[in-house]
């Protein structure tokens, strides 16, 4: 699927599926910071006011556990993001057609 680290092949090596499709954008990176870093941030302010260490603790501890965390699932994230268009057709929201579209299926739904 991934011909480097996060950069979707031009199709699948497996069935011939064309990526073309597949538009995640900003998604892996928004969902690993959903996931890891604000969690993080509200234990690392935890135990700076619980226990009160010095700097270097967090150097030590905090800031590899939230740049492995949040770097290491992004190619899953974007697979699944990939995925989850493919299995919901989801395209760009493009508008020249949309009008068009809308009318004619409220009309088919009325008859």
């Amino acid at each position: 699927m991934f011909r480097k680290w996060l950069k979707l092949q031009t199709k699948c090596p497996s069935c011939g599926l064309n990526y073309n499709f597949a538009a995640p954008d900003d998604g892996p990176a928004f969902f690993s910071l959903c996931i890891v870093a604000f969690p993080l941030t509200f234990f690392v302010v935890w135990l700076q006011v619980a226990f009160e260490p010095p700097f270097w603790v967090h150097l030590v501890t905090s800031l590899p556990l939230m740049a492995l965390g949040c770097v290491l699932p992004l190619q899953y994230i974007k697979g699944w993001l990939v995925a989850s268009q493919y299995v919901n057709k989801a395209q760009e929201a493009g508008t020249e057609n949309l009008w068009a579209q809308l009318h004619a299926r409220a009309e088919n739904e009325e008859k």
